[in-house]
């Protein structure tokens, strides 16, 4: 080939491929993008002063990974354990409710008699010794012993305690000294009913205006015969009283005729007398006694019962009796109209 020719050739090549004189080489070929979604593919080098090359494609987004798989739910704690209550602090004790009733004391959380319980005697706490009983006045003293016993210790008054007895005063409405006695509940002498049992038998007929009606079915309001300043009427009343009595003794007195009534020793008579005062032979509301005598009580409660007058009298068994309910009543010698009362 002719060396015109070769020339001519190489120009044309030249040409086709960009020669240096006019216009950079072409960049190369974008590169392939990754196939991970995060990575693009690479972009394609600068040509030297020539053309910017091709952008490469880009990659296909990668798929989305899975989710992991939910915890277990954890077990639940087990309860705690409550705290233990707190011990109460010292200081007064719980008291007696019901609160204790005249001439009863609360000691601890109990109500008792401090004129004849031998673990309260006197005061509250004060034990009597060995030997020793309540005497009724609060204090204690060497058991009184007119009696033989095998146990000296057994030995109350003038006889000799049995298995479970022990020595008391009774407090009851008449003074009977030291007897052999069942224990109350909380192991103690019973309370009895002095200085309060002063009260009727609940079968004590009383004059109304509608006929005798038994003492322990009347109530406040209720119409009743009365002594009012001097004359014989018919007033309501204001209040009625029941008291509970254990080892109770009252006196039963048989009038002429032979009406009976029973009333406890201590209990007023409207001419200023109480009922233990009373012998056979004197009279009460002008009515001659035939009897009196001391008997054991027979209910579980006395009652006794307030007229509306100055007296605070009654008519009980035909024949007028005090109240022990009326703070200083008018006496009355004898009722000229006591016949009159039905």
């Amino acid at each position: 080939m002719s060396s015109k020719s070769i020339a001519f050739f190489a120009a044309v090549l030249s040409l086709s491929c960009g020669g240096s004189s006019d216009s950079g080489l072409s960049g190369g070929a974008g590169g392939t993008g990754a196939a991970d979604a995060s990575v693009g593919g690479s972009s394609g080098s600068a040509g030297n002063g020539g053309s910017a090359g091709n952008s490469g494609s880009a990659g296909n987004s990668g798929s989305a990974g899975s989710g992991g798989a939910a915890g277990s739910a954890g077990t639940a704690g087990g309860a705690g354990t409550a705290g233990g209550a707190g011990t109460a602090g010292s200081g007064g004790g719980p008291g007696c409710s019901p609160a204790c009733g005249t001439a009863r004391e609360c000691c601890g959380n109990e109500c008792v008699n401090l004129a004849n319980d031998p673990r309260n005697c006197g005061k509250c706490e004060q034990k009597c010794s060995d030997g020793q009983w309540c005497n009724g006045s609060g204090k204690c003293e060497k058991r009184p012993c007119a009696a033989t016993c095998a146990d000296k210790n057994r030995c109350c008054g003038s006889t000799c305690c049995g298995a479970g007895e022990i020595c008391c005063d009774a407090q009851g409405p008449i003074s009977t000294g030291p007897v052999c006695t069942k224990p109350s509940d909380s192991g103690t002498c019973p309370q009895g009913c002095a200085p309060l049992c002063q009260c009727a038998s609940p079968d004590t007929l009383i004059a109304t205006p509608t006929g005798q009606r038994a003492i322990a079915d009347l109530k406040a309001g209720d119409l009743i015969y009365s002594m009012h300043r001097g004359e014989l009427v018919s007033v309501p009343l204001l209040s009625t009283q029941r008291v509970t009595v254990t080892n109770h003794k009252v006196v039963r007195l048989t009038f002429q005729g032979g009406a009976r009534i029973e009333m406890s020793a201590s209990h007023p008579t409207a001419d200023g007398r109480s009922f233990g005062d009373l012998k056979a032979g004197q009279s009460l509301d002008g009515v001659l006694l035939t009897d009196t005598r001391v008997i054991a009580y027979q209910h579980e409660a006395t009652h006794d019962i307030l007229p509306d007058s100055d007296s605070g009298a009654y008519f009980a068994a035909g024949v007028l009796v005090g109240s022990t309910m009326k703070a200083q009543p008018a006496v009355v010698v004898a009722s000229a109209a006591r016949c009159d009362a039905p």
